[in-house]
């Protein structure tokens, strides 16, 4: 993939990223924890996306998603470790979310969530912006 087209793709990861991040802050605000959740696992996974793809990495699932930024970032210290744990919380917060009729999540722990996922994409930006790449921001 040429740099300029790597680059492009990054950047409209990244952008995603934060779109997501910006809903999950709007719907909290508004009063539905549930479906916050939802929002702010996607923008944790395309700042995820995004970092994997300077790796030349595109994963085809979610999992594949959590193992590859795990294996590429985490366990080579490139990244914190808690960035995994975010990753994998967010993920199953949000298949409680969207998925049970019930939804067990409190506003508290959606605040939680939303807090984590701009962790995780304040970290993954400077991450992106060490090496290189502009995040738009």
């Amino acid at each position: 993939m040429a740099s300029d087209e790597l680059a492009e793709r990054v950047k409209a990861a990244f952008a995603r990223a934060r779109q997501k991040l910006e809903v999950a802050r709007h719907v909290l605000a508004g009063g539905y924890a549930a479906d916050a959740v939802s929002p702010a696992y996607y923008a944790a996974f395309h700042a995820a996306e995004a970092a994997l793809l300077v790796e030349g990495d595109e994963p085809r699932s979610h999992e594949g998603l959590k193992s590859l930024f795990g294996l590429r970032f985490v366990k080579t210290g490139r990244l914190p470790d808690e960035l995994a744990s975010i990753l994998r919380e967010l993920k199953d917060e949000r298949q409680n979310g969207d998925y049970s009729v019930f939804p067990a999540i409190t506003a508290a722990e959606a605040q939680r969530a939303v807090a984590n996922a701009e962790r995780f994409v304040a970290a993954v930006e400077a991450f992106l912006r060490e090496q290189g790449f502009a995040t738009g921001g």
